[in-house]
């Protein structure tokens, strides 16, 4: 019986890395891509972005609302109150960004510069927590300052030059999913 413990418990182990493995794939070939487009079209990503997202508000919310319909219909008793304000303000919400993303484009600036400074500071923590069991070069922790810093830069200054902000945030990006992978299969 313990050894079929044990190999299920090895069979987890092994079901949890292939999901970290994929999570981390997923996660720096998306940050790759993102910096490719960024980079390849800095006056448009943002107006794309901020529709996208108001298209995600609108389904959520048309979700909500069906939701609201059927279960409405479903409930006789008058103890069922809930009144669909979420789900139109939802919709309402998207409609704004989908129709006019150049009113929330200032926003989604600092939003960029904040998860740039995130992502710097999590590579840092990552290399430090890894630097305990062995050494890692001053060379790998080049990419995460510098992903710190842009973001920081972004932060303090995101309105001046958007287009070069931009680039520079999609090269951060690129260098980000890069990094990421380098630094999944040198230190796993």
């Amino acid at each position: 019986f313990s050894d079929l413990v044990d190999k299920k418990s090895l069979n987890d182990i092994k079901i949890y890395n292939m999901g970290t493995i994929q999570w981390t794939l997923i996660r720096s070939v998306f940050a790759i891509v993102l910096g490719i487009v960024t980079v390849k079209w800095p006056d448009q990503v943002l107006g794309y972005i901020v529709s996208i997202i108001g298209i995600m508000f609108i389904a959520t919310g048309i979700v909500a609302l069906l939701n609201y319909f059927s279960r409405r219909k479903k409930v006789i008793s008058k103890s069922f109150s809930y009144i669909p304000v979420e789900s139109i303000g939802s919709i309402l919400l998207g409609l704004c960004l989908a129709l006019m993303p150049t009113v929330f484009i200032g926003f989604l600036m600092y939003v960029l510069g904040f998860l740039l400074l995130l992502a710097g500071i999590f590579q840092i923590l990552t290399l430090a927590s890894i630097q305990r069991n062995t050494t890692v070069a001053l060379f790998f922790y080049l990419f995460p300052v510098l992903i710190l810093i842009t973001g920081i830069i972004i932060l303090i200054n995101p309105f001046d030059s958007m287009n070069t902000v931009l680039i520079v945030f999609g090269i951060a990006a690129i260098v980000y999913g890069i990094i990421d992978i380098i630094n999944y299969f040198k230190f796993r």
